[in-house]
Order: structure tokens, then C-alpha cells, then sequence
């Protein structure tokens, strides 16, 4: 039924169950949808009541304007034994741009501030439009990081539900990718050694990292001419490669013939 009729809230559910002589209360009918993936989102239809939108149906509508956001760790070994980093990446869905904090051990109230105060900046140099944040309830996203970006920039903060990773889906993918192809090939000796190999992946990932999900074609030529079109470029160059931390990640690129 919730897929069916993306206007239907957790109540008008709730009556066509009666209907059907299935009486289930409206927290029953809130939990079998988030167990399903469907996470309505309250908006205001023509007369300024609520009606609901699916999670997923959102998300379509609002791609090209949606910041997802998210904190990941990593260990760092020290001489007075292991210890914690926090970093907090955001990423822009629609551009797919990705920025990711300077590591800390005490990500406080304070430091989470200047994280969201340093994306506003990034977001205005390059640009980009921004109409959401979303984020997971982490109490490290404090009232006050919301209130940066509702209050002063304008920016709509939804919070994920609880137990729900996949609502925050585009920053755990991110996350997943960063350790899977290269946090998790090195051990981190300190706070900047960390930060070299992720922001060199950062890096790696905006400029020369192949994206499925646009052809297997890099961010900076998503707007150039597919091969084989008329406007390709003739093939020219001898192949070459460039790698960066000890050889992990590899960029093939043709010379200047």
C-alpha cells in the first residue's frame, strides 16, 4: 500500500487495514515500513496539512541539491598505544564532490561546528546549490550544527531514522569505498600521517577515479564527449601511469603527443 500511494501517511494506512479487518496500530505500521526501507517524510500538501513521501521518492526529487554526511574512524598508533581519529565527510550527491575534515581525537561540539562552517565556504567557492543535509542522529551532530545550516544558510537537516543506514546510503557508500580501496591497507602513526592518505584519496576520487554510475568515466569529463562520438579527440600519446601512496592507487593517462 505505501508503495503504491506515496501520498498515504502511517493513519490512512492504518484504515484501509481495518478495512481489510487487519487492525494494526500506527507504530506497528511506522515500524514494518522502516524495516522495509520506506521512510515517509512529512510535506505540506495544498490546504498546509502533512502528507507523507517515501524516503526513496524524496531522495529523486532532491539529488542534485542533497548533502549527505557522515563520521568514519581509523587507528592510530602512538606511543602511548592505539588511539581513535574521527574524520567527518560530506559529499555533494548531485556533483558528487567529496570533502572530508582534518583527523581529531575529540570531536566535540566545537570542532563539528567548524566542520559545518568550513563546508558552507566550500559549497559557496565551488558554487553548488544546497537545499538538505542529511545525517544519522550521532549525537556528535549537535543542536548547533543543525542550527548552522537552517538558520544561516537555509539548508533543511534531516535525520535519518534510527537503525536505517541505507536512508543515509550515498555517505556510507563513500565511507565504504575510502576503507575498502585505502584506509585499509595501511596502519597510521599519527593525526597528519592520516590525513595525507585520505585527503590523497580524496584527491585520487575527484580527479582520476573511473564512477560507475557515470559510465565508468571520471568526474571532471562526465560532461565531455563519450568515446566514439564525433567530438572525441583523435587517440594520441604514449600511455602512461602515475600512482600515488606507494603505488595503491593507479592513474593511466595518455602524454601530450
Amino acid at each position: 500500500m505505501a508503495r503504491d500511494n506515496p501520498g498515504w501517511g502511517y493513519l490512512r494506512i492504518v484504515g484501509e487495514l481495518i478495512k481489510l479487518r487487519c487492525p494494526v496500530g500506527k507504530t506497528s505500521v511506522r515500524r514494518i515500513l522502516l524495516q522495509e526501507g520506506i521512510n515517509p517524510r512529512p510535506r505540506p500538501d495544498r490546504s498546509g496539512r502533512h502528507e507523507f513521501q517515501p524516503w526513496d521518492q524524496f531522495l529523486k526529487l532532491h539529488l542534485n541539491t542533497l548533502v549527505a554526511c557522515d563520521f568514519f574512524c581509523k587507528s592510530i598508533w602512538t606511543p602511548m598505544g592505539k588511539r581513535q581519529a574521527y574524520f567527518l565527510a560530506f559529499i555533494h550527491v548531485g556533483s558528487r564532490k567529496v570533502w572530508v575534515s582534518p583527523a581529531t581525537y575529540h570531536p566535540n561540539g566545537e570542532w563539528v561546528l567548524q566542520q559545518g562552517r568550513n563546508l558552507l565556504m566550500l559549497l559557496e567557492e565551488l558554487g553548488l546549490e544546497a537545499t538538505h543535509l542529511i545525517h544519522d542522529r550521532d549525537t556528535k551532530f549537535t543542536a548547533g550544527f543543525d542550527a548552522l545550516f537552517e538558520h544561516l544558510a537555509g539548508i533543511d537537516v534531516l535525520r535519518s531514522p534510527v537503525k536505517a543506514p541505507n536512508a543515509n546510503s550515498f555517505a556510507e557508500s563513500w565511507i565504504a569505498t575510502v576503507k575498502r580501496e585505502c584506509l585499509d591497507y595501511f596502519a597510521c602513526f599519527s593525526l597528519r600521517h592520516a590525513d595525507h592518505i585520505v585527503q590523497a584519496f580524496v584527491a585520487f576520487y575527484s580527479d582520476h577515479r573511473p564512477h560507475q554510475s557515470l559510465d565508468n568515466r571520471t568526474l571532471d569529463s562526465a560532461d565531455k564527449p563519450s568515446i566514439g562520438s564525433a567530438q572525441t579527440p583523435p587517440i594520441a600519446g604514449k600511455i602512461t601511469c602515475r600512482s600515488e601512496l606507494g603505488g595503491l592507487l593507479k592513474h593511466y593517462f595518455r602524454s601530450a603527443a
